[in-house]
């Protein structure tokens, strides 16, 4: 049943990068039942980078570790951009740049609504 951030979402263009197909699948599916445009989902860094640079966005949802790679220089992209978004990952703030330790970010494994209300504090229409 959808709640107040279904609202919050509706028709926001959000990039999904995630190299884990399962949970690609999950955030993406949780986004769009919420009215989401998803963007994506990109597995390794040269697709995100290019959605980046290159797609109208409303926020973005990055894995830090993609295949090996990190997702920075996808942050730094968007940063650039004024485009809102947040780390997903499994590893504590060392593997995060000074620059981007106060970004919003979940911890995995979270629970999709706590995705789905972080993206609703954070991510807006431009």
């Amino acid at each position: 049943m959808p709640g107040a951030a279904s609202t919050d979402l509706d028709g926001l263009f959000v990039l999904v990068v995630e190299d884990t197909v399962l949970v690609a699948d999950l955030l993406t599916e949780a986004l769009a039942e919420r009215g989401c445009r998803i963007v994506g989902p990109a597995a390794r860094l040269e697709h995100g980078l290019s959605l980046a640079a290159t797609t109208a966005l409303d926020g973005a949802l990055l894995d830090v570790n993609l295949a090996g790679e990190t997702c920075f220089p996808i942050a730094d992209a968007l940063a650039a951009r004024g485009v809102p978004f947040a780390f997903l990952t499994g590893y504590g703030d060392a593997v995060l740049p000074p620059t981007y330790r106060t970004a919003p970010r979940l911890t995995k494994p979270f629970d999709l609504e706590q995705m789905i209300e972080l993206a609703a504090r954070h991510f807006r229409r431009k």
